[in-house]
């Protein structure tokens, strides 16, 4: 690899290509020179062909010679064997017609000359000579045309293969160093606008550039792989916050609906629903205990996945008189318990798929809105014991007055009528008759009076509608001497503390006169909700009521209808059809 990197470094390519034009250039450049140099003696070789021309005409003239003329002929045999002229000859492979002009000039003209008496006589020879000697100088003439032209052509050529190879020599830099430099701008132009989708592209070629090219391939793998992580940091942080923003968003709200005004069911609901929207619990339910006997319990549920408020069905759950959503049975199931370190409230249920985890942080959600739920279930525990302390304190305070005023005046009325009516001298028919209808009147208002108190003095031991009805149904079983049986149906913590008082009244009239009168052997009581409505009906085999009964008897189903008005209701008592007689009482819960 570093061998091969070495050779064919894109420096060791632009240093090949610029010898490689040297070269070319050198190498015309030594063949014009050579060529030039062939024929530098071609010039002198003509002159001293043209000065032979001259002397030979020169001697023709001075024909006939004489010994003073002797030295013309030795100058123009010394010319004609000059080395300017014999080295071109030689050069220019003109020897054999040299010799044949050396040998004429030996054999004819020079004898020529000396012998002859007339210019006459040699002119002859000297024209011979002349033309032969203009032959030889047209040949090296022709000659050093011939080698001008190769010159000429030597250079065109190789400037064309130097024009060529700067031609091919930018084709190849173009494209192994301007193509992949702009390559390379490009990636780091695209890495600096945080682009690391760009890529040089692979090839064999192993060069500078091809190598950077690698490493910023590698370098943008690199960036892409941290910005990736860094951008998945960073979603996950955000995601982080955003659920923490939830969480605290949602307690917020969750406390908010958790202390309204509205029914507690709607409340418990709400919450539910938000939580199903922002963890992966479904399916939630909330048992909400009554009085902390799990016996009794009412079950708030939700199920809002792919549902909305207009395609949704909702169905009865098993002792719940709420109107809740089918929901979709998940296999594992989580429990979250309502209590404090007195009262056990209910539990939160929800589901999760099998293969999924519940993350702390959402459990810890769990955790702080069980504690909110705990919280004010307590709070509205108490308060409403507060609020039934407060009642019963005030109604025993008007329970005091009644009894030590209106009560000890009827006490006294009906001794002073008693004192009269012991009188030993008989009263006469029509004043006995009025005193017996004072007293019976006094009788009457004595016991209304009585029935008051025990309705002001009753007590309510633990907060809630439940203990104090089974502490009631309780009592009339020992003195009916059979169970009474009782259906309860009523949601947890929907009934008020003065609803609750005049509901005990209500069944406790209702059932004193079952004892006092039906001689009965069963009774029932039941207390359902349907659509905000509250049904209190006591049903009993017992002898029945009397289509017209007196005045005196009425008074207890008076006071069950003034009780029922109290809570803006109605109540109805009729015959059974097989026997004995049912009281009905129906009000509205949203007045609880």
């Amino acid at each position: 690899m570093p061998t091969l990197y070495r050779r064919f470094s894109i420096i060791n390519q632009v240093i090949g290509l610029m010898l490689l034009i040297a070269i070319l250039g050198i190498i015309g450049m030594t063949i014009s020179n050579r060529m030039i140099i062939s024929v530098q003696g071609n010039a002198h070789a003509i002159n001293k062909s043209g000065s032979l021309r001259m002397q030979s005409y020169r001697l023709l003239s001075l024909v006939p010679l004489n010994s003073q003329n002797q030295k013309y002929l030795n100058d123009l045999e010394s010319d004609l064997l000059s080395p300017e002229l014999t080295q071109v000859v030689k050069i220019e492979n003109l020897t054999p017609q040299f010799n044949e002009l050396h040998e004429f000039w030996l054999n004819k003209l020079r004898p020529a000359l000396m012998q002859a008496s007339t210019a006459n006589d040699a002119r002859y020879e000297v024209i011979s000579f002349v033309n032969k000697l203009d032959e030889l100088v047209h040949n090296i003439d022709e000659k050093t045309e011939k080698k001008i032209a190769y010159v000429a052509m030597t250079q065109l050529i190789f400037i064309s293969l130097v024009f060529l190879l700067l031609m091919g020599t930018m084709w190849h830099l173009r494209r192994k160093i301007y193509y992949p430099w702009m390559t390379l701008l490009t990636m780091v132009n695209a890495i600096r606008q945080k682009d690391f989708s760009q890529r040089y592209p692979k090839n064999n070629r192993q060069d500078e550039l091809n190598a950077l090219g690698e490493t910023l391939n590698q370098m943008s793998d690199e960036l892409a792989q941290s910005y990736h992580q860094l951008e998945a940091r960073v979603a996950e942080k955000t995601a982080d916050l955003i659920t923490k923003n939830r969480v605290l968003s949602y307690l917020y709200q969750s406390n908010q609906m958790l202390h309204s005004s509205e029914p507690l069911y709607l409340r418990l609901q709400k919450v539910l629903i938000e939580l199903e929207n922002i963890t992966i619990l479904k399916n939630l339910s909330l048992r909400l205990y009554e009085d902390s006997n799990e016996e009794y319990f009412h079950e708030i549920c939700c199920a809002s996945t792919g549902l909305d408020d207009e395609s949704t069905e909702f169905i009865d759950a098993e002792k719940n008189p709420f109107r809740v959503r089918e929901i979709i049975t998940y296999p594992k199931t989580l429990q979250w318990e309502l209590s404090d370190n007195i009262h056990r409230y209910g539990v939160i249920t929800g589901e999760i798929e099998k293969t999924q985890i519940l993350s702390d942080e959402q459990n810890n959600l769990v955790l702080m809105l069980v504690k909110q739920i705990s919280g004010m279930l307590a709070m509205e525990h108490q308060i409403e014991q507060q609020q039934q302390l407060l009642i019963m304190d005030e109604r025993s305070a008007i329970a005091r007055e009644l009894h030590d005023s209106i009560a000890q005046s009827l006490s006294c009325l009906k001794m002073q009528i008693s004192y009269l009516q012991l009188q030993p001298e008989p009263l006469p028919e029509k004043p006995q008759q009025l005193l017996s209808e004072m007293r019976q009147e006094i009788n009457t208002a004595y016991s209304q009076l009585r029935e008051l108190l025990t309705t002001f003095r009753l007590k309510l031991t633990e907060p809630g509608l439940l203990p104090s009805l089974e502490s009631t149904i309780n009592e009339f079983s020992e003195r009916m001497k059979f169970n009474i049986k009782l259906n309860y149906d009523i949601p947890a913590k929907s009934i008020s503390p003065h609803q609750s008082i005049h509901i005990i009244q209500i069944i406790r009239e209702a059932l004193s006169n079952i004892l006092k009168h039906a001689n009965a052997n069963w009774a029932d009581v039941s207390l359902s909700q349907n659509a905000g409505i509250v049904t209190i009906t006591i049903n009993d085999d017992g002898a029945g009521i009397d289509s017209s009964p007196d005045k005196l008897n009425h008074y207890g189903l008076i006071i069950m209808r003034e009780r029922a008005l109290t809570l803006n209701g109605q109540c109805y008592v009729t015959p059974r059809e097989l026997g004995g007689t049912e009281v009905k009482v129906t009000f509205p819960l949203s007045d609880a």
